[in-house]
Formats: structure tokens, C-alpha cells, sequence
């Protein structure tokens, strides 16, 4: 089977009636900054950007992004490499985000929501020469950044050297994305590339000078950069409305009161401004929502109808850093065909064949991995050719295009729509058993009494997934979660093997500056727990419990945080795992007791309270 591609912007539905500024492409013979100052002059006394305390005009941003270019430029004149951002979201970040590229560098957007250690190595895999920042910041990042690395305090610009002016084929960002593992890996971009991007989606929304957009992400997240050029390079205005400091109530009055058009955000970020909105209210002046960075469910397009106009239009869109995969105004007639929202059709200028594991492509309907084939992906991993060269080829038939293996899973619809089955990487193999993890998260959030939830994967010290555990949180005032309920719950809905031993009832979840679960910091904390448990178990106890499973279960690998449906038991063997236990201890062990001990670590320390005459409910 053949990829299909789509060399043309498809409107699918949406706004194709609105008037928009032309985006020509003889802008793509350009830079970014070219396209930026074209509306500056075209547009000197709109609005450009707007936070909580400036309002700057698109002559009055153009000025500023003059100061940091000509500042910058002179920080870095006898230093070669990319220039890292570390600001706030505030009106600064798109002024030092252009200012940087009209000083004809690259930039690196770093996140001030993270230790500084993490911002250093992003800083250091990049090869960056200068740091771009402010204030207290700016002063920070001093400490913190080798001698040889200057620091451009907006704040103390006096400096004005000429900078050269960028080329489309110039390096344009290296933006940091973490793996599984949490690692950073800088994925790079020039002008032209990122031009492309902006232009084609920007004919797709018909943006023009009237529209309002919002910036409401973190500044090192590539959804931030996207905001402020759809803006910025459109005319339009740009709102910086941080989720973290306003809340669903402040970003509410935000909106109304700004009178946004456009608002682009997560699903989950939606969901907490629906939860705020009182009954029959919305958020009228929004022309058209844009849901990004999550899979998006018809609960969710059920949830847009009511926070938004009825007259407003849901672009779904679905890619990567890497690159675009799919686009497509929501058409809910689809839904009579489709239980899962479909991600769209292939983004205008690629073409995307469905291959199996051994890269044939597979035939309509069938699941297998997204690869894109386009000339305006990513250039590949910053400093890093062996993973470049493993994500990324050439296509032997035409040298100008790139090849990249997206690690998505999913299946071409008859109609031409893709639907997302889930991530490669989200998928383990445990014990012989694949198992999606994204299929638990969706069970459980859908269990009555849950809000949120999430599921870690606990690895061994070879990185093997080892067991699962599972953290979820209630809505407010909501009664308690009992984790037996929750465990019956998936239990009569997933096989054994895919109800994690461990499920943790928290006050909430971490979260991104964007309200997404913070993933990374999910996996340390529950690293920390586990951590906590072993340090406060009976290691003889465990290791004599850890053996009677592993010798009524026929298995060779138990772990302290595991159980005996997630070694593959069943409840007769249960029962002879208590039985066992209690002729090894000498202790009678109630039904209830097993039951809701679940884990080797957690009746361990139940047995050793006995043992020992303190009595302790165990834990989970």
C-alpha cells in the first residue's frame, strides 16, 4: 500500500469563508524575522502582545526585538552556537524569542518551572553561547551557567552592534522533548521549515489581523513558539495567560474579557474551565478552539460544544515536535462510524504510509506505526546523529524529502481518516503480555469517583518493565476512593495482567505548567515511594513471601510491589499463596487481609506487624 499524501491546505469543514492577511509563499525565500518586521510595518499601532502588566504594539515589540537582536548580537559576536531563552510566560518571551533570531541565531527555549540542572544540560547538550533573560533570572542564570556563556538581561540593554540578518535555511530553535526516560533531546529547525508550518495551518484557521490568540504554555514547550508565530507573522494579537498563576477562573475572565478568538490548549486544560463555568455559560467571543499535545476523545468534542459558541469550529490537530501528522476540523457525523475520535487527515505537504513491525506498509484498516515522508520535518536531534539517524532517513527516491518514523500506532479509515491506537514507547511487553497503557488510564478514568488518573511503569535496574502502579485523584468533595473498588473496577474490565498491583489514592497529580500530568516527576515520586516501602519492610519477610509466590505462581522474578494477578495467578493459586503463608508464619490470615494487602511489600509488613504484636493496616 502505497502512503497517501496531501499536497494542498484542506480546510475539512472549518472557517473557509473568513477573510485572512495573504501568507505568500515566496515567504518561504525569507526568514521568520522577515515576516515579522512585513507586519510590524504593516500593522506599527495594533496590539502585538499583552500579559498581566504591558501592552506592547507591533512597533512598539519591534523596537525591543531590535534592542535583544543588536544585544545579543554583541554578547555572541566572537562565539558560535545557538542562544538559550529563559524567561517567564510574559510579553518578554516573544520579543527575546524574535530578537534572537533577527541577531541570526538560533534559540533555545529553556523552562523556568524546572531545576536549574535540567535547564544547564539542555543549555550544554545545545552548545548554546549566550543565555537570553531577565532580572532575578538573568541573575540566576549567571550562577548558574559556565563563565564562558553570556547572559542578555533584557532589563540592561546597551549595546547596539548590527546583527546579520538570517537566511530560510538558518537554524531557527532547538526545542528540548523528553523521552520516556525523561531525558532531553533537542530537536532543530530552520526558517523555512518552520515558515511552511505556519503558513500552511495559518490558511487552514483563515487567520488575520483581527484574531486574538492565547499563549498559554510553557515558553520551552514547541506549542508556545507555534502561539506566538501564528500570531506574530499573521498580524494578530498574542495573550500570555499562564494556566498555573491564573486557574480555570482567572483564565475564564481572561478570555471574556480580552475577547480571545483563538484558543489553543489540552484537553485537560479544557476540561478543568468547563469544570469552573456555571451552568449555560461560555465563552462566546471564541471563533475557534484548537485542542493539541493529548489524544482527544468525543467527550471531549462534547465538552467544547458547551464551553464554546455554537457557531465555533474544533481543529484537532495530532504530530510532534518532529513534525506534522494530521489536522482536521471536527466533523461529528463521523461519529456514527467511529467510537474513538479520529486525528484527522495527512497534513497538507506529506505523505504517510502505515508500516508493520518489518516497515511494510499495511493495508487499510490494519494497525501499525505512522511514518511521515515531507521536506519540512525536523532536521533531526541536535548534537546527536546516532538518534538522528535512527528517527530520521532520506528517501532513496527523492533526496530532498525526509523519512521519520513517528513510534505512533494506528490504522487508516476507509473515509481517509486516521485514527491513534497509542504510542510505541507506551507500550510494554510484562511478563509475555503487551499491554497499552493508555487502555488502563482510560479504565480508570472513567471509574465512577475518578478525576485524574495516571499509570507509572516500574522498570528494573536494567530498565525492563518490572510491574505497573497507578495514582489517581477524586473531584473535590467527592467521597474518598477506595483502591480495592478501583482494583474490582479494572479487574471486570482488563485482563489480569493489566490491573496494576498498586493503586494510590493522591491529593492531585503533578502537573505541567499547561496542566498535563507531569509524567517525569510522576515516575520520581513514585521511584521516592517505593524507595520508602523497601527501606521500611522486613527484608527476611519479604524475601520468604516474595519465595511462596514465586513457588505456587511458577514464576522466578516477584517483586516487592507486586501481586498475584500481576504475576499471572488466578484465585485459586490465591488461595494457596495464603495458605502457604500462613503455615510458613504461623499467623491465620483473613480473606480481607490478602485481599486488600495486594502487594508481596505490603503483606510483609502486615505479617511482621503481627509477628511483632503492633497491628498495621497494610500499605499499599
Amino acid at each position: 500500500m502505497s502512503g497517501v499524501s496531501a499536497d494542498l491546505p484542506i480546510d475539512h469543514g472549518g472557517p473557509v469563508d473568513r477573510p485572512f492577511e495573504p501568507f505568500p509563499p515566496s515567504t518561504l525565500n525569507g526568514s521568520i524575522v522577515d515576516r515579522f518586521e512585513h507586519m510590524a510595518r504593516r500593522f506599527p499601532g495594533r496590539l502585538a502582545v499583552s500579559d498581566s502588566t504591558r501592552n506592547l504594539t507591533y512597533a512598539e515589540l519591534a523596537a525591543l526585538v531590535k534592542r535583544i537582536a543588536n544585544g545579543t548580537a554583541a554578547a555572541v559576536a566572537d562565539r558560535p552556537g545557538p542562544v538559550a531563552i529563559l524567561l517567564a510566560s510574559d510579553a518578554f518571551f516573544p520579543a527575546a524569542l524574535l530578537g534572537v533570531l533577527a541577531a541570526g541565531r538560533g534559540y533555545v527555549p529553556l523552562d523556568p518551572n524546572v531545576p536549574v540542572a535540567r535547564n544547564q544540560l539542555m543549555a550544554a547538550q545545545s552548545g548554546v553561547a549566550a543565555v537570553v533573560s531577565a532580572g532575578a533570572d538573568a541573575i540566576a542564570m549567571r550562577a548558574a551557567m559556565p563563565s564562558e556563556i553570556a547572559v542578555v538581561d533584557i532589563h540592561a540593554l546597551d549595546r547596539a552592534d548590527r546583527p546579520r540578518r538570517p537566511g530560510p535555511r538558518d537554524l531557527a530553535y532547538i526545542v528540548h522533548t523528553s523521552g520516556s526516560t525523561g531525558t532531553p533531546r533537542g530537536v532543530y529547525q530552520d526558517h523555512r521549515n518552520v515558515l511552511r508550518h505556519i503558513m500552511l495551518q495559518s490558511q487552514m484557521m483563515h487567520l488575520n489581523c483581527e484574531d486574538r490568540l492565547t499563549l498559554a504554555r510553557s515558553p520551552a514547550a514547541i506549542g508556545a513558539t507555534r502561539d506566538v508565530l501564528f500570531a506574530l507573522l499573521n498580524g494578530a494579537s498574542l495573550h500570555v495567560l499562564p494556566p498555573l498563576e491564573l486557574q480555570p477562573a482567572g483564565l475564564i475572565h481572561e478570555i471574556r474579557s480580552r475577547g480571545i478568538s483563538i484558543f489553543r490548549s489540552s484537553p485537560t486544560l479544557m476540561r478543568r474551565i468547563a469544570d469552573v463555568l456555571g451552568p449555560g455559560e461560555r465563552l462566546d467571543s471564541v471563533r475557534l478552539g484548537m485542542l493539541v499535545s493529548e489524544r482527544v476523545e468525543w467527550a471531549d468534542y462534547d465538552i467544547f460544544r458547551q464551553v464554546f459558541s455554537p457557531d465555533a469550529f474544533l481543529l484537532v490537530t495530532f504530530g510532534s515536535t518532529e513534525c506534522a501528522v494530521a489536522r482536521w476540523f471536527v466533523d461529528e457525523a463521523v461519529r456514527a462510524t467511529s467510537p474513538r475520535l479520529p486525528v484527522g487527515r495527512v497534513f497538507a505537504g506529506g505523505t504517510l504510509t502505515i508500516v508493520d513491525a518489518e516497515g511494510s506498509p499495511v493495508a487499510d484498516g490494519e494497525i501499525g506505526e505512522f511514518v511521515v515522508t515531507s521536506g519540512d520535518m525536523a532536521l533531526g536531534y541536535w548534537g546527536d546523529p546516532e538518534a538522528t539517524a535512527r528517527a530520521f532517513t532520506v528517501d532513496p527516491a527523492d533526496p530532498d524529502l525526509r523519512i521519520f518514523k513517528t513510534g505512533d500506532l494506528g490504522r487508516r479509515r476507509p473515509d481517509g481518516l486516521l485514527e491513534f491506537i497509542g504510542r510505541k514507547d507506551a507500550q510494554i511487553k510484562l511478563r509475555g503480555h503487551r499491554i497499552e497503557l493508555e487502555e488502563i488510564e482510560r479504565a480508570l478514568a472513567a471509574s465512577e469517583g475518578v478525576a485524574a488518573a495516571a499509570v507509572v511503569v516500574r522498570r528494573t535496574e536494567t530498565g525492563a518493565p518490572r510491574s505497573l502502579a497507578a495514582y489517581v485523584t477524586a473531584p473535590p468533595g467527592r467521597p474518598a476512593l477506595e483502591p480495592s473498588d478501583l482494583t474490582a473496577t479494572l479487574a471486570s474490565q482488563l485482563p489480569g495482567y493489566m490491573v496494576p498491583p498498586t493503586i494510590i489514592v493522591v491529593d492531585q497529580l503533578p502537573r505541567l505548567p499547561n496542566l498535563k500530568i507531569d509524567r517525569v516527576r510522576l515516575t520520581r515520586m513514585d521511584a521516592e515511594r517505593v524507595a520508602q516501602l523497601a527501606k521500611e519492610s522486613d527484608d527476611a519477610v519479604v524475601g520468604e513471601v516474595a519465595r511462596i509466590f514465586e513457588r505456587v505462581l511458577g514464576v522466578t522474578d516477584a517483586a516487592i510491589d507486586d501481586n498475584v494477578a500481576s504475576l499471572g495467578g488466578d484465585s485459586l493459586q490465591a488461595l494457596r499463596v495464603a495458605a502457604d503463608l500462613e503455615k510458613r508464619f504461623g499467623i491465620p490470615i483473613p480473606p480481607r487481609i490478602f485481599q486488600r494487602s495486594e502487594t508481596i511489600g505490603a503483606l510483609a509488613q502486615w505479617i511482621g506487624s503481627q509477628r511483632s504484636g503492633t497491628a498495621r493496616a497494610p500499605k499499599a
